[in-house]
Formats: C-alpha cells, structure tokens, sequence
C-alpha cells in the first residue's frame, strides 16, 4: 500500500512515530525522503549529512533510524536531514530527504583542493558537513551517493553552503 496523505510537513519533527518509521514519501517533483528515528543522543542539524546506523544491517531495522556520520557507518549515507531532529528522547523523528535536489548544504572547502561540479561528496566521522569523496568519472567508493552541484574554490578552507544531488538508500 502506498501512503500519499500525512500528517506533517517535511519541516515537522516529533517526538512521538506519527508517520511510521521507515514511511517513504515521493513528492512529485521526483524528491523522495525517508520518516526516521534520531538515536543518537545529539540532536541533527539541518541541512547536515545522515547515516543509517551498521549495527542494525540484516534488517528491516535498518531504514528506521539514523544519526550523525560516524566512520563505521559511513558506507550507510542515509541522505540529508531537512530540518534540525533533536537527540533521542526529545523530538527525535522527522523528515531525511534520500534522493534529488538539495540547496545550502554544508560542504567542507580544504585549503588547495577545488571540488568540482559532478564530484562525489561524502559523510565525515562525527561531522555536521559533507566533504570530497572523489572526482567526477572515477568509479563511486559508496553507492550512496551526494553529488556536487557547484564549484567549491580552492581557497576558502572553510565550511561553505553549496547544492547537491542526493542519491541514497531507502527503505521503499
């Protein structure tokens, strides 16, 4: 059955499972996000990267909940939370967009190396930002996937706010 009425905004968060867990929502500009579970106790930031967490590969556990990119769960890009969800316990589920557009996202700039457009970005150990994975044309480290969308100079050196193509695993 395909779930097409829901009871909050992309922008909500709850603290209660009021979409079920793991609900899968296409919009019809081609996005698609993911209703999930924080269990980390730190709340997400919005706009930041998320992961699935590894402990739960083998099932179904595993498109319910997310957290900050940690470096055993890197390989689990769950995609880029909307808004900020807060730490387990608190307003703890809400809305992770898994698959198309996504503006002002946080990019790590790294003095010396440009990032161009089409380049792999990717999740950082304990990072709000996305970084370099690798360039555009070399084969992808991960199947999931954030793609750059504009140049990042290589001279800032700082956290910079640039537009990706979202391409990640969900659970529908």
């Amino acid at each position: 059955m395909i779930k097409t009425l829901f009871e909050t905004k992309l922008t909500d968060v709850k603290s209660t499972d009021v979409e079920g867990v793991g609900t899968v929502r296409h919009e019809s500009n081609g996005d698609i996000y993911i209703w999930l579970k924080n269990t980390a106790t730190t709340a997400l930031t919005a706009k930041q990267p998320v992961c699935y967490e590894v402990a739960t590969v083998g099932s179904r556990t595993l498109f319910k909940t997310c957290l900050t990119p940690a470096t055993a769960d890197l390989m689990l890009a769950a995609g880029i939370a909307i808004t900020a969800i807060g730490a387990s316990g608190a307003n703890m589920y809400g809305w992770v967009q898994c698959r198309g557009y996504v503006s002002e996202v946080p990019v790590l700039a790294v003095s010396g190396t440009a990032i161009a457009v089409g380049d792999t970005l990717k999740g950082v150990n304990g990072q709000t930002y996305l970084a370099k994975s690798i360039a555009a044309g070399t084969a992808p480290a991960y199947t999931s996937s954030f793609v750059l969308l504009e140049v990042v100079s290589d001279a800032t050196g700082a956290t910079v706010y640039k537009d990706v193509y979202v391409n990640c695993f969900f659970g529908g």
